[in-house]
């Protein structure tokens, strides 16, 4: 009689677990479901906002991508509880300096606000990441109906880079390989940070990573069937200008100009020098600007590349003299542009038009 009576336990455990394992998934499920309800917001763009509003405008700097463009999506959640995308870009806008963290666009229910061109990567997810990934960050919502439309409106978004940036759906998640990744992913696969976002938050709604890349995939084949089926040459397509470098810019570094095949040309742009980009272009995988017609330079001159300065170091002039008043501490970041130059038989990166750091001083 116990044996029995202890089965019929078991079987009625069992039963109750079942349930709500296909309980958890009809909720997850019903997320998406919902989201597909809704329509997309659109994106913002931070520095039309801001002129709108009457606040400064700071710019940052952007880091270039390893090759040339980026190879995936990185997944945050911002933990800030009823801060909205409004909230954070304004945040973010005003402190990046003083925080070291950016990242490309704020999600929420009503908006989508592109900080920064995904044309250059931002500070989101640690050094084995930001110069790999675009970085997204989904705003947390207070309502279940809410939460639904903020994947909604992330979901489409990441689907319509994946598509201009001719990169497959792919969940890296599970495995570290592929487009779509977990802040916590990143944590996982490639290091270099310890932040396991979104997944608790998702947890929050019956949600995770799966669900939201089915979303994604679900968005990613919904545009291709309604995409232009032309072929294009990558390298005569005019993308948007970035708004971060749009209009009259100052070179950070010495530039040659090259016309619109690549070929360098004799004239030489000295750093400091002001030039008005119009549009960029790519060439045999490098990013050039156009700053006039048929005359590009190579974007390195203008976007910098954050670096870590591992000791203490003193900032150097053009001739490489020791500016004594210019001491910068291990563990800053300094901004960078351009490639090495040799002052003296030793290598430098420039830090603007008139400063400079060895190269053996940083990261």
């Amino acid at each position: 009689m116990k044996i029995r009576k202890f089965l019929i336990a078991l079987i009625a455990l069992l039963g109750l677990v079942g349930v709500s394992s296909v309980s958890n998934q009809v909720k997850a499920a019903s997320i998406n479901t919902l989201a597909k309800k809704y329509q997309y917001s659109g994106v913002t763009y931070l520095y039309k906002m801001l002129k709108l509003e009457g606040i400064k405008y700071n710019k940052f700097p952007g880091i270039e991508y390893q090759n040339g463009k980026p190879e995936g999506i990185v997944v945050h959640e911002t933990d800030d509880p009823g801060a909205t995308a409004h909230d954070e870009a304004i945040y973010f806008n005003r402190e990046w300096k003083n925080i070291n963290a950016y990242v490309n666009a704020f999600v929420d229910s009503k908006q989508v606000i592109q900080m920064y061109s995904p044309n250059n990567g931002t500070w989101g997810a640690g050094p084995n990441a930001n110069n790999r990934f675009i970085q997204i960050e989904l705003c947390e919502e207070d309502s279940r109906d809410a939460f639904a439309k903020s994947v909604n409106n992330d979901a489409i978004y990441i689907a319509k880079l994946l598509h201009r940036y001719n990169l497959k759906p792919d969940n890296a998640c599970d495995d570290g390989e592929g487009t779509i990744w977990s802040h916590k992913a990143v944590s996982t696969f490639l290091g270099g940070t310890d932040h396991v976002d979104p997944d608790s938050y998702f947890a929050k709604w019956d949600y995770d990573m799966d669900q939201f890349y089915s979303l994604i995939e679900y968005y990613y084949d919904l545009q291709k069937k309604n995409e232009n089926t032309d072929t294009k040459d990558p390298n005569k397509i005019k993308d948007e200008v970035p708004a971060e470098v749009q209009g009259a810019v100052t070179l950070g570094h010495d530039a040659y100009v090259y016309d619109k095949n690549g070929k360098k040309t004799k004239t030489l742009k000295l750093a400091g020098s002001p030039v008005t980009v119009l549009g960029y272009k790519i060439i045999s995988n490098k990013k050039y600007y156009q700053i006039c017609k048929n005359q590009y330079v190579v974007a390195t001159n203008i976007d910098a590349t954050a670096r870590t300065v591992k000791k203490n170091t003193y900032l150097r002039t053009r001739s490489g003299q020791i500016e004594k008043g210019n001491l910068v501490k291990k563990g800053s970041r300094v901004m960078t542009y351009g490639s090495k130059i040799t002052i003296k038989g030793q290598k430098y990166y420039a830090l603007n038009a008139t400063q400079y750091v060895l190269v053996s001083d940083i990261n």
